[in-house]
């Protein structure tokens, strides 16, 4: 502790530990306290960042990420983070250089896999102190997948706390960062119209960084209002995560079809893409029809001016004039710089909490 300043000290103090072993599948395991805790922490972080990365506090600790599935800011911010602490970062890529794995169990390894994830998963837990994984999910089986099967594989037989680095059902490091991003743009969040957007895509994408914005928006007590065309609903799940949330924090959580009704007075629009799950026009077989039926789903300059005006978000990549127009990327309005900044901030909260205590 003698190496953190006392805003800092005083603010890891305040993030108390929770239970299933320290992991953070979902981010929703600190608890909302735990959750405001690190959000405040990772402000102190952010604020005493200099003296830091001189102290060191997290020297001789190691976190290893494991990337399943491509990633930009994930990756770097982690390592970014990593360094600012002063803990080593190991990156590893299942695919590059690795034995290629399985994870079921009782299973007879005569096929391609040459390693189990029980070995692989008690291998990484000696090596390091923290193990994180990135693991997108696969189309058609979201009975099992919105379990995050991998992630909990490695929770299973690591021994060491697993920090998902975006999964099936949450992305809950993005959240972290997007909870920070609503406090810097407004102060005082609570009661503030958040309204999250499906934006269209060529592509289907996972659920995951759209349920943990909205919890992130629930988190900070602000109005969260998800819109989204018929057959895109989300995961009842994790909508279900979102009420609780909000009624919790002092917020509120609504759904509806109507674009305009959401961004009327909203003071953030967060848009994102995102597949159907269910058997809908928007699953698998319609989604191009579906694409091409809903481009008017972009966000636009006219729609932020419905707002007060909004201010905008997106966990990027994102595909300009596609999901949203250029000029919104480019203008005052755009905070995603600033979002994707604060994934370093909020991961170092989230590194000091589980390792410098």
């Amino acid at each position: 502790m003698s190496l953190l300043p006392n805003e800092v000290a005083k603010a890891l103090n305040a993030v108390p530990t929770w239970d299933d072993g320290g992991h953070f599948l979902t981010g929703l395991e600190p608890g909302l306290d735990g959750i405001r805790a690190l959000l405040d922490l990772g402000v102190a972080i952010r604020t005493h960042a200099d003296e830091l990365s001189r102290s060191r506090p997290l020297a001789g600790r190691t976190f290893a990420g494991m990337f399943f599935d491509p990633s930009l800011r994930t990756r770097t911010s982690m390592h970014v983070a990593c360094n600012r602490l002063g803990a080593d970062f190991v990156e590893l890529q299942p695919g590059s250089g690795l034995w290629t794995m399985e994870f079921a169990d009782q299973v007879t390894m005569d096929g391609t896999a040459a390693e189990h994830v029980y070995e692989a998963a008690g291998v990484l837990g000696r090596y390091a102190h923290v193990v994180g994984l990135r693991a997108f999910p696969t189309r058609g089986q979201w009975d099992r997948e919105k379990s995050q099967p991998v992630h909990e594989a490695f929770a299973s037989h690591a021994g060491v706390p697993i920090v998902n680095l975006e999964g099936p059902f949450a992305h809950p490091c993005q959240g972290l960062a997007d909870a920070m991003t609503f406090r810097d743009l407004l102060g005082e969040p609570k009661r503030r119209k958040l309204a999250v957007t499906w934006a269209p895509h060529p592509k289907q994408l996972p659920m995951a960084t759209v349920n943990s914005a909205l919890w992130a928006g629930a988190a900070v007590g602000m109005d969260v209002v998800l819109t989204h065309p018929e057959g895109f609903e989300l995961d009842p799940d994790a909508l279900g995560h979102t009420e609780r949330l909000a009624a919790e924090a002092g917020g509120s959580f609504r759904v509806t079809n109507d674009r305009d009704d959401a961004f009327a007075d909203a003071e953030v629009v967060y848009a994102k893409s995102w597949g159907a799950y269910t058997g809908s026009a928007a699953s698998a077989s319609g989604h191009a029809d579906a694409f091409a039926a809903l481009r008017d789903w972009t966000v636009r300059s006219s729609d932020l001016a419905k707002g007060k005006p909004a201010r905008f978000m997106h966990c990027l990549p994102v595909r300009r004039n596609v999901v949203v127009s250029a000029d919104v990327l480019e203008g005052p309005q755009s905070a995603v710089l600033d979002q994707a900044e604060n994934r370093i901030w909020g991961q170092a909260a989230l590194l000091l909490a589980l390792l410098g205590r």
